[in-house]
């Protein structure tokens, strides 16, 4: 039987996915949608088929976010290895599934370039996040520090 925490680990690791793959699917999706905005003429509909396609595409790019980029072990190689995994992922299934073959060839290498963009943005956040979480671990050290010197002066 799973212990308390285990079920909170991966519970928290099931929600990072969840919001991974949401974010990444309205972004698909958008994108997907919005030729009809730049070219009136196409009539761009978006089928069960594709969105399921969509949708599991964006579960495995969370999914590579919670299994590559952990708590515990964020690294620079860590988000370089799961950017490409997310880029390995979208143009995949993009051209796999022939998600833009009616559009010209532009609107695909656009598509994969907003989304590598919005990869790097993640990767500069989650390196953000890094620096401010070992910044908070050293600020508390030294005050643990500067503490215990305190207390043990006064036992002396």
């Amino acid at each position: 039987m799973m212990k308390k925490k285990q079920w909170q680990d991966l519970y928290l690791f099931l929600f990072d996915v969840k919001t991974t793959a949401c974010v990444y699917f309205v972004t698909f999706v958008f994108f997907y949608l919005v030729y009809e905005i730049i070219d009136p003429s196409s009539s761009t509909t978006l089928d069960l088929w594709t969105s399921m396609q969509i949708l599991i595409a964006c579960l495995l790019i969370g999914f590579g976010q919670g299994l590559i980029l952990t708590r515990n072990g964020l690294s620079v190689l860590r988000i370089f290895l799961w950017g490409v995994w997310s880029l390995f992922i979208t143009i995949s299934f993009s051209e796999g599934f022939h998600w833009f073959n009616r559009y010209p060839r532009w609107y695909s290498l656009t598509f994969y370039g907003i989304i590598a963009i919005s990869i790097l943005f993640i990767w500069l956040v989650l390196d953000w996040r890094l620096q401010r979480e070992t910044q908070e671990l050293n600020d508390a050290l030294n005050k643990f520090k500067g503490s215990s010197k305190g207390f043990y002066k006064n036992n002396s």
